[in-house]
């Protein structure tokens, strides 16, 4: 295969590889090396602001070197020739390989192949932002992040887009990221523009969070999550916070899925939290009381409609499996397939990425980073995997552009 040459836009055309079904083949290795960075709970709350403190102290392992992006292998595009998991409508799939970037669109069976140099950190907290035109590889440390434009190569994040600390996806209408801003003793998160221009309001930590590098997650509607100095967690936008009755285990557009415990955590239940109203109501049965639902950020993901939570839970042997729990009945299926990362014990939910799931926009749809690197898509009407019907090699993370 040849790279085609910059045409002057700092685009790159595409070697068009025809294929159907069948794989793809690199020299490039699965990057080793195990992760530094462990987020444990106190009685079920991460220690996040005291570990990361003392491990930038550190410094993070040694990695090689990263290839330059202008020195890429060519992009690649599968042409599949129909419609993949009989998808119509025009979101498209991301996934994030050890060294590349997989795009899918599903409703004309295109596969976009980008190489993205491997992140030099052995951090599993890697951000995994789409926006409209773009897709954001970052680390929560200081190393370097890269941005991938639709059908471009990628290019080495800059300015406001490349500090230490959270990326969180902004609102939808805004085009921008939610980045770590502020003073170490006044810590704040503020809208980026993927130009690297501030826009708007900042959103400050609450008087006890704890200093730099503090933790934040999206909410699912463009605001944030947070977690303070005192492992309490609020729910904060532009001027306002307010505090969170319970640990999202869970966290979707439509509603959170909560333990509430009180303070000795010897009694606990599991509510749903519409986000809309702030209404809840207490889930029935029993979904799990496992250590592991406490771990910070929530891996769990809840689909668009708010029906139904994909969570991580101990399956046959201690893996991490899927579960999916009916947020109205709480009935819960265990789908017996097994997460990608190398959780263990109480660290079960810290070791794999908060992004090992993510839900198509119609709710159908559960899209999972497997054992193995597996991509894995997931029906989830009757809980039985589908393929899609071509090879995109091993992912560490999944992730939707409506």
């Amino acid at each position: 295969m040849t790279h085609e040459p910059d045409d002057g836009s700092g685009q790159h055309r595409y070697d068009e590889i025809v294929e159907f079904g069948s794989g793809r083949t690199s020299g490039r290795g699965r990057m080793s090396g195990r992760p530094w960075l462990s987020r444990w709970l106190l009685t079920g709350l991460v220690l996040a602001a005291a570990v990361t403190l003392v491990l930038q102290e550190t410094g993070h392992q040694a990695r090689p070197a990263a290839r330059n992006p202008s020195q890429a292998p060519p992009m690649r595009l599968i042409v599949v020739g129909h419609r993949l998991l009989g998808v119509t409508a025009g979101w498209e799939l991301f996934a994030r390989g050890p060294d590349d970037l997989v795009r899918v669109e599903l409703a004309r069976g295109l596969v976009h192949l980008t190489y993205v140099p491997p992140l030099e950190t052995g951090n599993p907290d890697i951000a995994f932002v789409m926006e409209p035109g773009e897709a954001i590889i970052r680390s929560s440390d200081l190393v370097p992040g890269y941005v991938v434009p639709d059908g471009g190569q990628a290019r080495q994040l800059a300015g406001p887009l490349a500090v230490s600390g959270p990326m969180i996806p902004g609102p939808a209408s805004a085009k921008a990221v939610w980045v770590m801003t502020g003073l170490p003793a006044a810590p704040a998160l503020s809208l980026v523009t993927l130009a690297g221009h501030r826009s708007g309001p900042s959103i400050p930590f609450p008087h006890d969070a704890p200093q730099l590098p503090a933790t934040a997650v999206s909410d699912g509607r463009g605001n944030v999550l947070l977690i303070t100095g005192n492992f309490v967690v609020y729910h904060a936008g532009p001027g306002w916070d307010r505090l969170v009755p319970g640990t999202p285990i869970a966290v979707g557009p439509a509603s959170w899925l909560v333990l509430a415990c009180n303070a000795q955590y010897q009694h606990c239940r599991n509510e749903v939290i519409d986000t809309a109203s702030g209404s809840r109501r207490v889930l029935p049965g029993r979904v799990n009381d496992q250590p592991y639902y406490f771990a910070w950020p929530p891996t769990g993901v809840i689909s668009p409609d708010g029906s139904t939570a994909a969570i991580a839970a101990r399956g046959p042997g201690g893996k991490p499996t899927v579960h999916l729990i009916d947020l109205r009945t709480g009935a819960t299926r265990d789908l017996g397939v097994s997460l990608g990362g190398q959780g263990s014990g109480f660290a079960l939910a810290t070791d794999f990425s908060a992004h090992s799931m993510a839900w198509s926009p119609d709710s159908r749809w559960l899209f999972v980073a497997g054992a193995g690197g597996k991509l894995i898509a997931i029906d989830a009407s009757t809980g039985r995997a589908a393929s899609l019907g071509v090879n995109v090699g091993p992912v560490d993370q999944v992730a939707v552009r409506a």
